[in-house]
Parts: C-alpha cells; sequence; structure tokens
C-alpha cells in the first residue's frame, strides 16, 4: 500500500478570485509496455478553510475495484515495509545494481491525468492520495535492479479570463523509489534459461548412460542356436499278436 500526502499552500491572494483553481496530478499507473506500476486506489483533497469537506477528484480512481485496507494498518505496515527495505537495501547495495527511473516526460511510464479542484483555496490543501504498488509488474522487469525511483508530477492551473497570468512554483514532482526485496526477487521462479540447461543435462548423462550399457554388451541379442544338442529317436509303433496267434507260432 502506497500512502502521499502531497500539501498545496498559497501564501497570497485567493486563486479563486482570478478564476477557477484546480490542483492536476500526473500519476504514473502503467509502465511503456502497459503493466500495472501505481495502482490508483483513492484521491481525497482537503481544505484548510473547510476541514470537514473533502473534494473528489477526477475521473474516479480504482477502475477494478480493489478494496482499500484500513487507515490503522498503514502505520504498522509502513513500519515493516520501512525495516525490510532496510534489510534489503544493505544486501541489494553489496552487489552495485543499477538504478531505473520511470518517468513519463522520459517515456517510460504512462502517466494518468487526475484533476482536483480547488474551491475556496486562501491557505492551504492537502491532497491524500492512496495507491497499491503492482508487485508482479517489480518481479517481473525490474528484479535485476537496486531500485526504482518513480516520479509523480503536480501542478496547479487557473482557468482565468485575465491574459499573462502567472503563477509561482505551481509545478512540482514526488519522487517515489521502490526497492526489491532480494528473498522476493530470489522466490519469483525460476529462470527459463537454468530449465533449458537442466534439459540438456538430463538429456547428455542419459546418453552417457546408454554408450556405457551398449559397451558392455547390454543391448546384444542372444544367439538362436541352443548351447546344448538335442538328440531326437523315432519310436515306431508295431501290432502286438494275441495269446493264441503266440501259442500257434509256438506249435
Amino acid at each position: 500500500m502506497l500512502f502521499i500526502l502531497p500539501q498545496v499552500s498559497n501564501r497570497g491572494h485567493s486563486l479563486n478570485t482570478l478564476g477557477s483553481a484546480f490542483l492536476n496530478v500526473l500519476w504514473p499507473h502503467e509502465i511503456a509496455n502497459g503493466k500495472w506500476l501505481l495502482y490508483p486506489l483513492r484521491m481525497e483533497l482537503e481544505m484548510s478553510t473547510q476541514p470537514q469537506r473533502h473534494t473528489v477528484c477526477t475521473p474516479t480512481p480504482n477502475t477494478l475495484h480493489l478494496a482499500l485496507e484500513p487507515p490503522h494498518h498503514q502505520g504498522r505496515k509502513k513500519r515493516e515495509a520501512d525495516q525490510a527495505g532496510t534489510a534489503g537495501q544493505t544486501l541489494i547495495y553489496r552487489e552495485r545494481r543499477k538504478n531505473v527511473t520511470l518517468d513519463c516526460d522520459l517515456g517510460t511510464a504512462h502517466c494518468q491525468h487526475f484533476q482536483c479542484p480547488l474551491y475556496s483555496f486562501d491557505r492551504s490543501a492537502v491532497l491524500t492520495i492512496w495507491g497499491r504498488l503492482w508487485n508482479s509488474t517489480f518481479l517481473e522487469e525490474y528484479s535485476t535492479v537496486t531500485s526504482v525511483e518513480v516520479i509523480v508530477r503536480a501542478s496547479i492551473t487557473v482557468k482565468s479570463t485575465i491574459r499573462n497570468l502567472f503563477l509561482k512554483d505551481s509545478t512540482t514532482q514526488i519522487p517515489v523509489t521502490v526497492y526489491l526485496d532480494p528473498s522476493v526477487a530470489v522466490a519469483r521462479g525460476v529462470p527459463w534459461w537454468i530449465i533449458l540447461i537442466a534439459i540438456l543435462a538430463g538429456i547428455l548423462v542419459l546418453g552417457l548412460l546408454v554408450s556405457i550399457l551398449w559397451k558392455c554388451g547390454f543391448f546384444k541379442r542372444t544367439s538362436q542356436e541352443s548351447k546344448y544338442s538335442t538328440n531326437y529317436y523315432r519310436a515306431r509303433l508295431a501290432i502286438q499278436p494275441s495269446d493264441a496267434d503266440r501259442q500257434a507260432m509256438e506249435a
């Protein structure tokens, strides 16, 4: 879960006297190949002069209707993420991997434009953004880097009939740095080239085993001729004379 609280302050006159003021947010929701990056869940704008009134930004985020976790769990999970990130950074920095920056201006990410109206913007306003890091994208695309820096841009615009209207410090950028946990990266799966090498090695071992058995004569056929000769005898049946015939012949 990602939790961002950008604050907008106005030290001059009310912008509403000049026209309609808006807070624009360029939210990097996808990388260049279309996979999710920072999924927007919810956006609310709270004015300091009207703390009970929450302004909803357009268009409505969370098109997939994912569940938003309760706020009291966010502090605990943030601390756990910080502790895990600190332990992971020590290992990653030793490996001296590279860093990647995802910015819509560089073409490495695709941004969605959100616009929040600034009603009665006299002092300050706080924009609360709930988002979700798309873990599968980081594990599939950026598992070999040290960190991924995602740039969120915000600006204030005023729709007015006044010409040559200039707003000082009306644009800013918010870097969001994501560190990959090495233990999660290892558990994500076996690369395809390791599977290919394992298959080739298995075929090679099988071939060697067949060759050894062939040399040992394991596959030789036995001779059809028997090792032992057999003598065959012919038997002839003759009619035996009866007792009367035998006595007649003796007489």
